[in-house]
């Protein structure tokens, strides 16, 4: 994918959010064990399954709009592919099975190959849209608990909340130009700015367009829910 002229898109994650979102992991968890989101899941095609680093669950099926971390291994029989999109880099990995996979901090590793390891197809983002998607205040799998808190309230948006929201919009038009229509990573960036400027409304509208295209996804269905129940119109 070309990355040339969807260099200026809306600003990064703020240090500070960000440097409060490290001290919270850090203290929630012993740092031997801690293990960061790496990388999320934008499309899985066939029977995809994962471990932990630990290795001590057993495998477990691999969900679109999955977030993984650093360790996870993954197993991909033969006709099944998985494209990883790693927020340190920017960098998307299209794999296709037979291959066993190590995630790493901005990049796969394959393990046991025999012979000449397997190559992914590798597309570059611009690694400001990746880090926004990875601290992005959305329910993805993996990450519900850190994000199912009490409703929002919506306030008045600033001026320059106006302006990054427009900026984002205009950085996720291009990137739809630029993808092709059953790869879903230009809305997930879209939809984790509206998230954290609490823009509910048009969040639902998007993923009432996802799933026009992906008709009874679950975590798309359940990220409309939670989009729903933030704006005070769930359950």
């Amino acid at each position: 994918m070309k990355t040339k002229g969807i260099r200026t898109f809306g600003r990064g994650a703020r240090p500070g959010l960000l440097a409060l979102a490290f001290l919270l992991a850090a203290a929630g968890a012993p740092a031997q064990t801690a293990a960061l989101d790496a990388a999320l899941v934008t499309q899985v095609t066939g029977q995809v399954a994962f471990r932990d680093q630990e290795g001590k669950q057993p495998p477990a099926p691999v969900q679109a709009f999955m977030k993984v971390r650093q360790g996870d291994r993954f197993q991909l029989p033969g006709e099944s592919a998985l494209t990883l999109l790693y927020f340190a880099s920017g960098r998307q990995e299209t794999w296709k099975g037979p291959v066993n996979l190590a995630a790493g901090r901005e990049e796969s590793r394959v393990e046991g190959a025999k012979g000449a390891p397997p190559r992914p197809e590798v597309k570059l983002l611009p690694a400001r849209v990746s880090r926004k998607m990875d601290c992005a205040p959305l329910p993805l799998p993996r990450s519900s608990v850190r994000y199912s808190g009490v409703i929002q309230t919506m306030g008045p948006l600033c001026a320059e909340a106006r302006q990054e929201l427009k900026a984002a919009e205009a950085a996720y038009r291009s990137l739809r130009h630029q993808t092709p229509a059953d790869d879903f990573t230009p809305e997930l960036y879209y939809l984790g700015v509206l998230a954290e400027y609490q823009q509910y409304p048009e969040m639902e509208r998007l993923l009432n367009s996802m799933l026009a295209k992906k008709p009874g996804d679950p975590a798309l269905m359940h990220l409309k829910d939670w989009a729903a129940s933030q704006a005070g119109k769930g359950k």
